[in-house]
């Protein structure tokens, strides 16, 4: 798996969010439901049809955003949320595939970071993109033609 390294600039989004163990993460494309179904709502987006899904790991459990990235975060529609993602470098690979064969892009990502000589920055959110690649989560998760973005958080 080839990666590249890049340094992406802090971009505000608008969304909703969802914590919760990993046993629970069936749970997500609820979320993503919910979104789609008020997207219209959201003012100001930069590409339309194309999704932010900043993510912050634990031990135990996570905290995962289903967004969409604005020029500017104002009228946030009711009980949506909104933030700036700071300024990161990341490490960043292609998802192919199977939403179930994530994780192993995942482990293959980890190694390659690995063996540049970078290591997983815990400290920031990592982000998976979506754009006209993707069939939405909502429809067919597991097309095999699938692709989207995933973007590490990495340090020295």
């Amino acid at each position: 798996m080839q990666g590249r390294i890049i340094t992406k600039e802090s971009f505000q989004i608008v969304g909703f969010g969802w914590t919760g163990p990993y046993t629970m993460s069936r749970e997500i494309p609820k979320v993503w439901e919910q979104l789609v179904k008020r997207i219209h709502e959201i003012p100001h987006q930069v590409r339309p049809g194309s999704f932010v899904c900043p993510c912050h790991d634990r031990v135990t459990d996570f905290t995962c955003y289903v967004a969409v990235e604005v020029k500017l975060a104002e009228n946030v529609p009711e009980g949506m949320l909104s933030f700036t993602v700071p300024s990161q470098r990341y490490a960043v690979f292609t998802h192919r595939g199977s939403i179930r064969n994530v994780p192993a892009t995942y482990q293959r990502a980890w190694k390659w970071i690995e063996k540049m000589g970078y290591r997983k920055d815990h400290s920031t959110l990592g982000l998976e993109m979506y754009d006209h690649r993707y069939t939405p989560v909502t429809h067919d998760p597991d097309a095999p033609d699938n692709m989207y973005d995933i973007y590490i958080p990495i340090k020295r």
